[in-house]
């Protein structure tokens, strides 16, 4: 079984490549509260922004087997994981404490840039319908929750 270490996480930055991202990564995405047409029609102009981040999980070969979309919310300092999908092959235990060390470490990154008026703060905010899902690797309820009125 391949594994996700074998991958390379690659920044997207230009806006016409959205379309190359594989739409079942994006479809796999459970109780999502937007439609994956209206994510490629608004896409590209996410890339552009300085503040949302699209990494493509790329084999050696540039095949696209994963997605990971990230804002930083400049109001909490805080990093935001919007979407984080793998190709079936690539899932296995542990391939989360790989991505969030592959955080930790852009937060690190981020904090040490001159010119950017915030520090992110270490917690990463993680958009999910299965919050049970990050007990192992200490995940904890919020104070504050989303509510839909």
């Amino acid at each position: 079984m391949p594994d996700i270490n074998e991958l390379q996480f690659v920044r997207m930055v230009v806006p016409d490549l959205f379309e190359y991202i594989p739409r079942y990564l994006i479809e796999r995405v459970e109780d999502r509260s937007w439609s994956v047409d209206r994510l490629y029609k608004f896409g590209p102009m996410f890339v552009s922004s300085p503040l949302n981040h699209f990494w493509l999980l790329k084999e050696t070969g540039n095949a696209i087997k994963g997605v990971l979309f990230t804002v930083i919310d400049v109001l909490s300092e805080k990093l935001n994981v919007i979407i984080f999908s793998v190709d079936e092959e690539y899932q296995a235990v542990g391939n989360l404490e790989i991505v969030l060390d592959f955080l930790r470490q852009f937060i690190k990154n981020f904090n040490k840039t001159k010119d950017v008026e915030i520090k992110l703060k270490e917690k990463i905010n993680w958009v999910t319908a299965q919050p049970g899902t990050f007990d192992e690797v200490g995940g904890q309820q919020p104070k504050t929750i989303l509510v839909e009125v």
